[in-house]
């Protein structure tokens, strides 16, 4: 039976499906059977991630409606062996599908993989509750900002009162430089004031986008430092114990603080 991730963020535009695209290559590369289920039903963008766009032909909706068998819309990557990929529906409201015929669909995929990667819908409507009680393992990403971290302490909070699991934290787009002169709280800290135990720390890059660009993933962004936040976030949550980098504010530059870019 797979480990079951449920990637998910209180608020779009934080990386989730970014995260969740480079966690699947990262754990192929590592010659894992990884499967991906774009929960985001309406609004998939995995297959664009993965550069898989062209190959889908069917969908997560399509199973469910039982207009094909499972095995036909879960793709195979052209180039990842052990990674596949089961897209979302593009035409369709998360209202159309029934929790039962989610949850089938989740099982029958975790009996094909070592590893089962759900990139659920941002904030905490109708489709993340589709896949609540899947016994997977729950990840919140989250950016170092206010807004970000209210809505992905409401999150964590929905989660309790669904009794998940205690969610797990990934922090995305962190200028070290910011943490440094105080203008952001250092991602331990914040993880404390969560409590929610912090899994990786991805630094902000103008590469990831240009990747992105690409159809390609972080991992292939050419940025060393994004590149090994990600193998340490994929470690992390398998159990190993791999280090997380520190983050020290100092107390020059808080006292200065200066303006500039991480």
């Amino acid at each position: 039976m797979a480990r079951i991730f449920s990637i998910m963020s209180g608020k779009g535009g934080v990386g989730k499906s970014t995260l969740c695209a480079s966690l699947a290559e990262y754990y192929a590369r590592k010659g894992k059977r990884v499967v991906l289920l774009d929960g985001d039903i309406g609004q998939r963008c995995e297959d664009l991630m993965l550069n898989m766009q062209d190959r889908v032909v069917y969908d997560l909706g399509d199973v469910a409606d039982k207009t094909c068998k499972l095995e036909e819309a879960v793709l195979a990557h052209p180039a990842l062996p052990g990674l596949s990929l089961l897209a979302a529906p593009q035409i369709m409201n998360p209202s159309d599908m029934k929790h039962k015929a989610m949850d089938k669909i989740i099982t029958r995929l975790s009996e094909q993989a070592d590893i089962l990667l759900l990139d659920a819908p941002a904030g905490i409507g109708k489709g993340l509750r589709l896949l609540l009680g899947s016994t997977a393992e729950p990840v919140i990403v989250a950016t170092p900002d206010d807004v970000s971290i209210r809505d992905a302490e409401r999150l964590s909070a929905l989660l309790a009162e669904k009794e998940e699991p205690r969610p797990s934290l990934v922090l995305n787009r962190v200028r070290p430089l910011w943490v440094r002169r105080g203008l952001i709280p250092p991602p331990d800290q914040l993880a404390l004031t969560l409590d929610m135990p912090l899994m990786g720390v991805i630094p902000e890059s103008q590469k990831i986008y240009k990747a992105l660009l690409r159809h390609e993933t972080a991992l292939n962004c050419g940025d060393g430092k994004v590149e090994k936040a990600i193998e340490v976030i994929a470690a992390r949550l398998l159990g190993a114990d791999a280090p997380l980098p520190e983050y020290a504010p100092s107390a020059v530059l808080r006292f200065f603080n200066r303006g500039g870019e991480a």
